[in-house]
């Protein structure tokens, strides 16, 4: 077993369990130095860095999902991100996919209007290691925070206020919109410049349009491969609860193409093939690798339709999914307080433009979109999603949105029209 000196990124080997934490046994290698703490298990052994082996301590979790936090977070960080030439970036990086996975199934141990100390990490520190002195620092920060912030709302009491039925409200109100702020709430475009960063790529980056692309691409291709998860979580974030489900394989098919051939474009561009790398990964590959997903307990396939086991298994946060029901909570007005918070910190704690969409309130609805459980905007059943369920004639626009991705993405990188396709006619992602 390689030692961490010999080798800076060797990963500790920790093992957790899902109910229970068994004793400590510390490794060593032939000279007596320590490698790795290991905890012997039924279930799943949890390998992650020595470097984070003490985080997340006294921030009310138990030691169970303590441990998983950390493996899913540096899962994913490894998945995405799969070479990186800057250790402090890197691990700054998968702490903030800690605090993110964390808020996305314990929102109410995570307030991001209330200061930087979150989970026991300085937030300003991590962003100050991943991103000081890049182009995107304030931006990305701005991401974040904004990705923090609606995803502990969604998972905590704190649905029940006017600032998630307004954002609820927003994400179903243009498909434009939705990839806008879908980006945030992956983390898309957050990831592609830390995988820059990580890789000491500080000068390369792209305009808004170009990331809003790239983003459409990655999203569009996960919320495909990750419906009946997104389902059984009674998500509001996922493509295809707002356009048409059946749309999920062609979908998927065209945005894999145009990343293809982005892929093709850009093989000499060492950064920028650190974005589609990430793409890559995100739009698939993760769901068989990452123990978060249900590859190994769906006897190794991937988009099993969801069991009312499962959906039972989400409320009790089994892989740290989160269950999204339908709730009676107090009125929205008993959070407005909040809201107004919110909007007078937006330059830091929103992503641009969002403020301006959140103070539209229900305007751009076509009036028969059912704007469901206004309280919580939860699910109400199973194979159902939380969120505002539109009107069929709406989902025609969606339809043709997401038609055009491929005239879409060459109009944004007009190198795409000078990519060969296999039968030498070039230009072919102007087709659908």
């Amino acid at each position: 077993m390689p030692t961490v000196s010999n080798v800076q990124n060797q990963a500790a080997g920790l093992a957790g369990n899902e109910s229970t934490i068994l004793t400590e046994t510390l490794k060593s290698d032939d000279q007596g130095s320590n490698l790795a703490v290991q905890i012997p298990s039924s279930l799943d052994n949890w390998y992650y860095p020595i470097e984070i082996k003490n985080d997340l301590q006294g921030v009310g979790l138990p030691p169970e999902f303590i441990e998983e936090a950390l493996a899913c977070g540096w899962e994913y960080v490894r998945c995405i991100v799969p070479h990186f030439t800057n250790w402090d970036r890197y691990i700054a990086f998968t702490r903030t996919i800690i605090i993110g996975t964390i808020a996305e199934f314990r929102g109410s141990l995570v307030d991001i209007t209330a200061g930087n100390n979150i989970l026991g990490y300085n937030l300003d520190d991590l962003l100050d290691t991943l991103f000081a002195g890049t182009p995107g620092r304030d931006e990305m920060a701005r991401h974040f925070r904004s990705f923090i912030l609606f995803s502990a709302e969604k998972s905590s009491d704190r649905r029940e206020s006017d600032l998630f039925r307004r954002y609820v409200n927003a994400l179903a109100r243009s498909p434009r919109d939705w990839f806008r702020l879908r980006d945030s709430d992956a983390i898309a475009r957050y990831s592609m410049a830390a995988a820059l960063v990580c890789n000491d790529f500080d000068e390369v980056w792209f305009t808004d349009a170009e990331f809003e692309m790239l983003s459409e691409i990655g999203t569009t291709l996960y919320d495909a491969v990750a419906f009946h998860k997104h389902r059984a979580e009674g998500e509001v974030h996922s493509t295809f609860s707002y356009a048409d489900d059946k749309m999920r394989k062609e979908c998927f098919r065209r945005s894999r193409e145009v990343l293809w051939s982005l892929d093709a474009a850009w093989a000499h561009r060492p950064g920028h093939l650190c974005v589609t790398n990430f793409l890559r990964f995100f739009g698939g590959p993760i769901h068989m690798m990452m123990r978060r997903y249900r590859f190994v307990e769906d006897d190794l396939m991937i988009g099993r339709p969801e069991t009312e086991e499962v959906v039972v298994q989400t409320r009790q946060n089994v892989k740290l999914w989160n269950r999204v029901d339908a709730t009676e909570m107090e009125s929205a007005s008993a959070q407005s307080a909040r809201y107004r918070k919110v909007i007078a910190g937006s330059n830091t704690l929103l992503i641009e433009g969002l403020a301006d969409m959140l103070e539209s309130g229900n305007k751009g609805f076509c009036g028969k979109c059912a704007h469901r459980y206004e309280r919580s905007y939860g699910a109400q059943a199973s194979e159902q999603f939380g969120g505002v369920e539109l009107y069929v004639g709406c989902k025609e626009e969606w339809r043709s949105y997401l038609e055009s991705l491929p005239a879409r993405a060459a109009k944004v990188f007009p190198i795409l029209d000078k990519v060969p396709v296999s039968n030498g006619v070039k230009g072919g992602l102007a087709r659908n």
